[in-house]
């Protein structure tokens, strides 16, 4: 996945007779000497040589606009203008007269004036976007709050206050158990996450029901559907969102309508899991009865939309 990051009503001079461009080839380290703030640069190209580039390098450089890299340079890599370390988890400089960039979705860290000289908007955009990222890439022992962890004695529960114990309830101890089938603590929880999500959408059969469920049913539901491995769109939707919930997600169960093959539309649940900040669509149903597509979708992309939202039931353990 890629974010894209845009400037509205940015505006930068740039003095076209005194612009100029400038490759840093030859050297092994870039630093404050190496530039020396000229203003005058729009564009820099790095060299195969560099392996170390210090936190000051691009200072005061306020008219650059791109920077590209040598791609048998094994340290550096640039992608959209932009300059980052070559695995691309870490954005080591944005031009700061760069209008708009994409930010590949590996990228979790901003190096220390990474973002020095650019527009305010376009500055916060970024963070939003790289932090955004950056909390889907935690690691099972860096995860907040409440959620199960993988241990040599088998799953057990963190406390928020970080108390360690086993499973306490009947819906706990089945959720857990999907985690342990489907996951290992080396995984991150984005990692966590989208496994299970497969595993409960695999391991479950589906059993037709025109049934509507009233009342506080959801957890009773789960219960059902992961004990005996089969239940409705109802069972599927309740079962991962008490999943989710057990890796430290907030979660909650959608009931409403869809689109029918028949024409018109059917009643229908699905879990809604929010990642990063934002609620995404997850519906391990229709994954199992149609393949793919439905891992984290929005209300806009979900395949066989439109979704209508009618209720949503918040999970608890």
């Amino acid at each position: 996945m890629l974010r894209k990051v845009l400037g509205l009503g940015l505006s930068v001079i740039l003095m076209a007779a005194t612009t100029i461009s400038s490759k840093a080839s030859g050297f092994q380290k870039l630093d404050a000497t190496t530039f020396k703030s000229d203003y005058r640069i729009t564009s820099i190209h790095i060299g195969s040589d560099v392996s170390e580039i210090s936190d000051y390098a691009f200072r005061n450089l306020n008219n650059l606009k791109s920077i590209t890299v040598s791609e048998n340079n094994p340290y550096f890599t640039s992608y959209s203008n932009c300059l980052y370390d070559k695995e691309m988890t870490e954005l080591v400089c944005f031009p700061p007269a760069l209008s708009g960039a994409v930010i590949p979705a590996s990228v979790v860290t901003i190096r220390n004036n990474a973002l020095h000289g650019v527009a305010d908007g376009i500055k916060q955009q970024v963070r939003d976007v790289i932090e955004a990222q950056a909390s889907g890439y935690l690691k099972e022992s860096e995860v907040p709050g409440a959620h199960f962890i993988h241990t040599e004695y088998g799953i057990k529960w963190k406390e928020a206050d970080g108390t360690v114990t086993s499973p306490y309830s009947n819906i706990m101890n089945l959720a857990g158990a999907v985690v342990s089938a489907s996951s290992t603590g080396s995984m991150t929880q984005q990692q966590q996450l989208e496994a299970a999500f497969y595993y409960v959408a695999g391991s479950i059969s589906y059993e037709r029901s025109t049934q509507e469920p009233s009342g506080q049913w959801v957890k009773e539901y789960a219960q059902n559907t992961l004990s005996e491995k089969k239940g409705n769109c109802y069972g599927y939707a309740a079962a991962f969102a008490y999943v989710a919930k057990g890796l430290g997600y907030d979660t909650r169960v959608c009931t409403g309508t869809v689109k029918s093959s028949l024409g018109g539309r059917t009643a229908h649940a699905w879990t809604e899991v929010k990642v990063a900040g934002k609620w995404y669509v997850f519906d391990a149903e229709m994954q199992n009865a149609k393949g793919s597509g439905y891992y984290k979708q929005t209300y806009d992309s979900y395949p066989a939309g439109p979704l209508e939202k009618e209720k949503e039931y918040k999970v608890s353990f």
